[in-house]
């Protein structure tokens, strides 16, 4: 018996763009929650498995390396696991990793882009990140209680305008990169810079690090070749 010919499907061009870009905002929206406070009760390994799931499945359809996060989150997660063990109290929540690297003053680590972009904060880069959310139409969640110019939220913006890119909106993919050009570019690598200096003393930072590597990569940061 002779064996039918396989029919090759030829995606269009078209279709496969928009998976690209929804593919892009769903890792930009999945790193714009992983720079949020994690649960109180859970330890780094709760959080670090499904959002070690989520960047390795996008990851692969972009073709972005996330080594260096996996492998962060591997180091963090072992940590975490023999200090367990001991049973000795030092074995905190991630939350409490968190805040002492983005909340408890002196903060090491400023989660609002102003600061790396103006040196200050509420600077006037506040205002004009509030001015590119009025202008695509996007209105920051009632329940966010911070300055606009926080890493988590311009990394939300960016995963809704590809998201509506992806769904045909002619504008929002080109709004998106010339976002990026503005600010994502000038604040993620001081961003990065700064997380790695405060791995001196925490070893969370050296997890938010990779994870902010991985923001400049999928964003396609034109400096990143000049960054440690």
């Amino acid at each position: 018996m002779k064996a039918s010919p396989v029919e090759v499907v030829q995606v269009p061009t078209a279709m496969r763009d928009a998976a690209h870009l929804l593919d892009r905002a769903d890792l930009l929206l999945c790193l714009s929650r992983a720079f949020l406070p994690p649960p109180a009760a859970w330890s780094v390994c709760d959080w670090a498995q499904p959002l070690a799931d989520d960047l390795a499945e996008l990851g692969a359809a972009l073709g972005l390396d996330i080594a260096a996060v996996q492998s962060a989150l591997d180091a963090e997660c072992g940590r975490w696991a023999a200090a367990a063990r001991l049973a000795d109290g030092s074995a905190d929540s991630w939350l409490v990793e968190y805040a002492r690297l983005f909340l408890t003053p002196p903060v090491p680590v400023p989660l609002n882009a102003g600061v790396y972009l103006e040196g200050a904060l509420g600077g006037s880069s506040v205002q004009m990140v509030r001015s590119c959310y009025q202008a695509a139409g996007v209105e920051p969640d009632e329940n966010f209680r911070d300055l606009p110019d926080h890493v988590s939220m311009q990394l939300e913006f960016l995963g809704r305008l590809y998201e509506r890119a992806a769904r045909g909106d002619a504008d929002a993919a080109g709004m998106a990169d010339e976002y990026c050009r503005e600010f994502v570019d000038h604040w993620a690598g001081p961003f990065e810079a700064a997380c790695r200096r405060a791995s001196a003393k925490s070893s969370a930072a050296e997890v938010y690090a990779a994870l902010v590597r991985l923001v400049r990569l999928a964003v396609g940061d034109r400096t990143l070749e000049a960054s440690p």
